[in-house]
């Protein structure tokens, strides 16, 4: 039921966006979870990971799709993620049309207790089909964490959740061969994600 609740914030929240009258997005209340720092000088690379929400391991070398807007998260997420899923939504709605099909959105599960193949393509559907999510054993995710500089931890609340993901909340755009091309804080808006791709792409 939680999720159901969160999961229709997000739905409207993206209706809103994609029409331009949701700025900036609203507070949403939280059970304990915290938004963590980034850490400094992030390496960024390659993404691979053996559970996706299109059913097959997935490596960001071998996709089609050029560039991505990455975020590290998960689906019981009660604020942060569905906001900032939100945005990367509302941004990829907003693409013109020589950069469709060049451009994606990844959600990176840092709960792979709960978030399995059945639940993440549920969780990404509900924001936008250019949004692919993923997730992997503790022990990939937490190297891949460290080399974006994302944080996260488990915290124990008194609720249905049982435990809340405490974690980085930054958006990385990521370009064709893995490399971090910029990160860009909680709450950045569709506008700001477009404007910044705009800008590299024009200087390659």
């Amino acid at each position: 039921m939680r999720n159901a609740v969160w999961v229709g914030v997000a739905v409207v929240a993206v209706v809103l966006i994609v029409a331009g009258l949701l700025w900036p997005p609203p507070p949403l209340p939280s059970e304990g979870h915290r938004i963590l720092p980034t850490a400094e000088a992030p390496e960024g690379g390659d993404i691979e990971l053996p559970v996706s929400s299109r059913g097959a391991a997935f490596r960001l070398r071998d996709q089609d799709v050029r560039y991505w807007w990455v975020y590290f998260g998960y689906t019981s997420c009660p604020d942060a993620c569905p906001v900032s899923l939100a945005w990367i939504s509302g941004a990829l709605s907003r693409l013109p049309e020589d950069l469709r099909g060049r451009v994606g959105g990844l959600f990176v599960s840092v709960d792979p207790e709960r978030d399995d193949e059945a639940r993440l393509r549920e969780y990404a559907n509900h924001f936008h089909p250019d949004i692919v999510a993923v997730t992997g054993p503790d022990a990939q995710l937490r190297e891949l964490a460290a080399r974006y500089g994302v944080f996260y931890r488990h915290t124990e609340v008194e609720s249905a959740l049982d435990y809340v993901v405490d974690h980085t909340s930054a958006t990385y755009l990521v370009g064709p061969a893995g490399e971090l091309l910029e990160v860009y804080p909680h709450g950045t808006s569709s506008t700001e994600l477009l404007a910044a791709l705009e800008k590299h792409l024009a200087i390659r």
